[in-house]
């Protein structure tokens, strides 16, 4: 033992990097194999949380799926029908089916209110009469497209208006000629008391206006600054600016909605849809509390010039000024934003209110009191919208689909400007027609309640769903930027989202005869969300059960069955044509069900963990076996001699381990306490198991690799022992220049070699994974929204075991050329000896390193490409090209790793050394 101790005290340079590489690596391996474990534990609670979506199986009439059985959420939200109430019920009544909630897509109804914009602040106080004009700039697409509006002019004056009321009639007269009755009307009372007619209408011939062409959507509306008018119809100059929201309803079933998703917990307001429907046209509705679709206008407040209010004094009708009031550059005077949210709550107080559309048993022509256009719109349903999926190209709307004909006798149909933008869905109308001898009825929507959507339970964030029906949908541009929404186009590329639900029982009051063909009344349901009873989770029983509820559920129905539960949204490249109106093609990322993706990233971050924890073993049992056996080798002589003292083989066998032994225990100490001081910055939770094993493995890893050199120092004969041990190279020819006696020089050493390039080899490979899957996979290699959060993501403990593996490499490499450079001194000595100076020896040393890292780079390479392209579907296109940069990386590392041993060469006792020859 005393033996041992002098060893230590007297070589304590080569005792310390013995003890230190032995100590990095078993700590290195107890971090890492701590934090993969924890990785996983976290991985597997992930996947358990974010298992289970709201519903475990989505039943649909469409098959339609991807190549890899992926399910495209536009289709199932536009999904128009073709499952029947008889289907549905047989599902509700499988055994193991606790909640069956059908989702019918009614169509959308158009529902327009007035925003008011207050313009007195922009009135001129000094003119007597002055027209401000109002020209609204509606966008959408995230601001890529923008239309103007037609404009709304207020001809404001400082004489009194005073209103007229019209004829009132009953209904039943007949008019003949000329004998028409006399209309509401407005007259300016000049200061010399003299009457004109202003503020007419805008005309427009019956049957060919086009609701979405801007100049026929101008309006005009009066107003008097004296207190004593009559024909105001706002106490404040005020500008009406149209807001047509489109409102995409939807029929559920109240009972299986609330026991999936909450939606009764979820009220603000009202009632819930429980009670049985209205008899008659109305439909009762649930409304949600926010709109559901991107609408915003820049309006811009122009003042005309001085002389533009004296046509309107002088009973000019705005018909013959309107074209003289659009060429008027005017004045700027502000610019007020108007947004879908601001005309909402008008459209639910409408909703909640409908009007009572009884016939009145007389009624006065024009009105009985001064009105806006927006006070104008009626209620019932003249006509509603059903549209189908997005389709890669664009097409033509099927002409009259915006629902004026030429024997319409309203043609005043407000319709949002953003659907003149490129269609993409096919959209059908369904205008309101009663047959011959039935009294006109159209349907009436009536407001039960309204709902938050933000509180209906959608299940883990992680399990986004085709069909849910309260989340905002979106569309993000692979290039970046801001995501794509519905917008008021419901032809255009992002489907909305249901702003109002109903019942299958009510929807028969707009799915009827009167509103057209085309109409599935038998069918209506087009998506079923099946939840099953009991617990469910990723292991291979719940499995089992989804598959054979799917596979009943097919059975019985003859529909197509997708399982939910395991799935998650996965972002599939899509290709838009550019809009009408700014928007450029883009290529977006489509949300797509992935079905099964719990299993596959929890295989992935498992296979992931193993590898790199693999790299990091092997790596730390190559640098301990290479840092013990040079410990040894460098000692050959000293064997030598003590063996021709006397010393016996045993003896000499037992000094080598017990050597090792020592240096084993110190190390693994060593490496327990830098492994928990280290655990607190890194955030690893050290797991305790692992931390127990350091110190044992340590002294293991060092007799097993002390047990090879020992055996060598003991078999061998004293006077062969003193020399250092190469193995002979055959060559045909002497090796030319300094880059051939380099390579000849690592042959001498194969084992040596082959143990340097592979250490470095594994960091490459290490390396050349990690940047794969950050520079090809975004930092994940499964591209659904479940695995971007857990699996296989590039984490901070990955990069610390990749550098910990590289620099055991670089380790290993340095210490390879330090004892390759110790047992050929007397050669250096040699060739200094003989005129070599230290620049030539110090290549010869460096080009040793480059053969180091010419052998390990590519090879490291390639295992990273491979290991990347087990973890995903083959690899990107840049994976080479970053394989080839870690390649470079492996020699760069190892020409660092030369600098150290390179430096001994300029301190050799040359005189010494070739004396000792």
């Amino acid at each position: 033992m005393s033996m041992v101790w002098a060893q230590v005290r007297f070589r304590r340079g080569r005792f310390a990097a013995t003890l230190l590489a032995v100590a990095i690596a078993v700590a290195s391996f107890a971090l890492l194999a701590s934090a993969s474990r924890g990785s996983q534990v976290r991985a597997q609670g992930t996947v358990g949380r974010n298992f289970r979506p709201v519903y475990d199986l989505l039943v649909r009439a469409d098959p339609a799926t991807d190549a890899t059985g992926r399910v495209s959420f536009d289709s199932v939200l536009s999904a128009g029908g073709g499952i029947t109430l008889g289907q549905w019920r047989r599902i509700q009544a499988l055994p193991g089916v606790s909640v069956a909630a059908p989702v019918a897509t009614v169509g959308y109804v158009m529902r327009t209110v007035a925003v008011s914009v207050d313009v007195g602040p922009y009135l001129s106080p000094d003119a007597r009469s002055q027209v401000l004009r109002a020209r609204p700039t509606w966008t959408w697409d995230a601001g890529a497209s923008r239309l103007t509006d037609g404009s709304s002019y207020l001809y404001v004056t400082d004489d009194r208006l005073e209103f007229v009321p019209g004829d009132r009639i009953t209904g039943r007269e007949v008019f003949e000629g000329d004998n028409q009755p006399r209309a509401s009307s407005l007259l300016e009372i000049g200061p010399d008391g003299r009457r004109t007619g202003v503020c007419a209408d805008l005309t427009h011939d019956v049957g060919t206006v086009d609701p979405l062409r801007p100049d026929a959507r101008q309006a005009v509306k009066c107003w008097s600054r004296d207190p004593a008018s009559t024909g105001n119809a706002s106490d404040h100059a005020l500008i009406d600016v149209l807001v047509s929201v489109p409102m995409l309803i939807a029929a559920i079933d109240p009972e299986q909605e609330a026991r999936l998703d909450g939606l009764d917990t979820a009220l603000v307001s009202g009632s819930y849809l429980g009670s049985p429907a209205p008899a008659g046209t109305v439909m009762p509705v649930l409304a949600a509390s926010r709109p559901l679709v991107e609408q915003q206008a820049t309006v811009r407040i122009d003042r005309l010039g001085p002389t533009a209010g004296n046509g309107v004094a002088a009973g000019v009708s705005f018909d013959n000024l309107v074209d003289g009031y659009e060429a008027d550059p005017g004045t700027p005077v502000g610019t007020v934003t108007v947004r879908g949210a601001d005309a909402y709550p008008q459209v639910l107080q409408q909703l909640a209110h409908p009007a009572d559309t009884t016939p009145p048993a007389t009624s006065i022509v024009g009105g009985e009191r001064p009105t806006t256009i927006g006070q104008r719109l009626e209620d019932p349903i003249r006509i509603f919208w059903t549209a189908g999926a997005r389709r890669p190209t664009p097409f033509a709307p099927d002409p009259g689909w915006t629902g004026l004909s030429a024997n319409d006798d309203q043609p005043f149909n407000p319709l949002p400007l953003e659907l003149s933008d490129t269609s993409l869905r096919p959209v059908a109308a369904h205008p309101y027609v009663p047959a011959p001898g039935e009294q006109y009825g159209p349907t009436q929507l009536r407001a039960v309640g309204v709902y938050d959507p933000a509180k209906v339970a959608v299940g883990p964030p992680l399990a986004a769903m085709p069909a849910d029906l309260y989340s905002d949908p979106a569309l993000a541009p692979a290039g970046g930027g801001d995501p794509l929404r519905p917008s008021a186009n419901f032809a255009g590329p992002v489907a909305a989202r249901p702003q109002l639900l109903t019942t299958l029982d009510a929807m028969a009051a707009l799915w009827r005869p009167a509103y057209g063909a085309g109409l599935s009344a038998a069918a209506p349901i087009g998506t079923i969300r099946v939840r099953l009873a009991g617990a469910l989770g990723p292991d291979e029983l719940s499995r089992e059960r989804l598959r054979a509820a799917a596979e009943l559920i097919n059975q019985q129905t003859g529909l197509h069955v997708d399982i939910a539960a395991g799935g998650s949204a996965a972002a599939v490249p899509a290709e838009l044509a550019a809009g009408a109106h700014g928007r450029p093609a883009l290529t977006v990322r489509d949300p797509w069900l992935q079905p099964g993706v719990a299993t596959v990233v929890v295989a992935a971050i498992d296979r992931k963990s193993l590898l790199l924890a693999g790299l990091v073993l092997v790596t730390c049992v190559l640098a301990v076996a290479n840092a013990t056996g040079a410990a040894v080798r460098t000692r050959a002589s000293e064997l030598a001699v003590l063996a021709c003292l006397g010393w016996p083989r045993r003896r000499l066998f037992g000094l080598v381990l017990g050597e090792s032994a020592l240096v084993g225990l110190a190390a693994g100490v060593a490496g327990t306490a830098l492994a928990a001081v280290a655990a607190v910055p890194l955030s690893v939770r050290i797991v305790p198991w692992y931390l127990m094993l350091a110190a044992p493995a340590a002294l293991a890893l060092a007799l097993l690799a002390a047990v090879v050199p020992a055996l060598r120092a003991t078999r061998a004969a004293p006077v062969t022992a003193v020399r250092p041990s190469f193995a002979r190279v055959r060559a045909r020819r002497v090796p030319r220049g300094i880059g051939g006696l380099a390579w000849t020089n690592a042959l001498r050493a194969p084992g040596r070699t082959a143990l340097g390039a592979l250490s470095l080899a594994l960091g490459v490979a290490a390396l050349t994974l990690l940047a794969v899957v950050t520079a090809g996979f975004r930092g994940s290699v499964t591209g659904t929204l479940l695995g971007d959060a857990i699996t296989v993501q590039v984490r901070a403990t990955d990069y610390v075991a990749t550098a910990i593996t590289i620099l055991l490499g670089a380790v290993t490499v340095g210490d390879v050329l330090y004892v390759n450079i110790r047992e050929r001194a007397a050669e250096f000595a040699l060739l200094g000896a003989v005129g070599w100076d230290d620049g030539r020896l110090v290549r010869l040393a460096g080009y040793e390193a480059a053969v180091l890292g010419a052998a390990g780079g590519p090879l490291g390479a390639g295992v990273g490409l491979a290991v990347a392209a087990s973890l995903g579907a083959g690899l990107p296109s840049v994976g080479y090209a970053v394989a080839t940069g870690a390649a470079l990386t492996g020699l760069l590392v190892a020409a660092v790793a030369a600098v150290v041993p390179v430096r001994r060469l300029r301190n050799l006792p040359t005189t010494r050394l070739l004396a000792e020859e």
